[in-house]
């Protein structure tokens, strides 16, 4: 016969509070000894898991406010330098929706000033954003409606540069067109006049640092820089390991297929 962990830990809880004169000892020794039994025999790993769980989501926590204040700092410089309202909506947003700590304050405006001293571009943190975050759709819609709403901080029209790096997070998150004009029209009212404004080419124009008004020759030329960037071939002679030589193959295929994309649009041969 098997006894489980509540059992046995009844029966020892039962003998001690028993044996000690307590009243009812009996019957609370076998409720607390089960208790304990159930916890550290039959789960002896469960406070250690929920320990590591814990860590493990605090760890995650933090690398998404990192990426955030990375993103944000670059759009906010999009427009011209950093103003007094987005300076104000990202000090509610630490202390509001992040909740973050005096300390943890402290250590979000450290990676604030070093991002903004930066000469990294903004695809690039948006690039490691999505390499962190690709499998957690929520989060990576969260992080583009975060961005859309620092946009509006200061202005209640989106500014055209603040739009193409937007657009262009979108193309990388791979958030398609109606996911994107969703979450805009929360925050900026559509434009009074008639017409379409977008095509579905325009996350295609983003991923490759195009515009639809680029000539074909100088998107050719931003697709060949990409393309000899991204190819796996390279990053492997370069000895990369194995998850950047899988990144670099995705990139490559996402560049690739925005490129045919575009000069199929346009009556063009590759």
């Amino acid at each position: 016969m098997a006894f489980n962990g509540k059992l046995i830990g009844g029966i020892i809880g039962m003998i001690l509070l028993d044996l000690a004169g307590m009243p009812f000892g009996a019957l609370w020794g076998f409720l607390l000894g089960g208790i304990l039994g159930h916890i550290f025999i039959d789960h002896p790993g469960t406070l250690e898991e929920s320990t590591n769980e814990h860590r493990a989501a605090q760890r995650q926590r933090g690398t998404f406010i990192y990426h955030l204040l990375c993103l944000c700092v670059r759009l906010a410089k999009a427009d011209g330098p950093v103003n007094r309202l987005e300076i104000q909506f990202m000090e509610q947003l630490m202390r509001q929706r992040l909740n973050l700590s005096e300390r943890g304050r402290r250590d979000a405006i450290r990676v604030w000033n070093n991002a903004k001293n930066s000469d990294i571009p903004f695809s690039t943190y948006a690039q490691a954003f999505y390499r962190d975050f690709a499998q957690q759709r929520h989060r990576v819609l969260d992080m583009l409606d975060l961005l859309f709403a620092l946009a509006a901080a200061d202005s209640t029209r989106l500014h055209p540069a603040e739009e193409e790096l937007l657009l262009r997070a979108a193309g990388l998150f791979h958030i398609s067109r109606l996911q994107f004009d969703r979450i805009k029209a929360r925050y900026f009212a559509p434009p009074a006049q008639s017409g379409p404004t977008w095509s579905a080419l325009d996350p295609h124009y983003a991923l490759l640092g195009a515009t639809p008004a680029d000539s074909v020759e100088v998107i050719k030329k931003k697709y060949r820089a990409l393309a000899l960037k991204w190819h796996p071939d390279r990053i492997q002679a370069r000895g990369g390991a194995a998850d950047a030589i899988r990144h670099a193959q995705e990139k490559f295929r996402q560049i690739n297929e925005a490129y045919e994309k575009i000069m199929e649009a346009r009556g063009q041969k590759r």
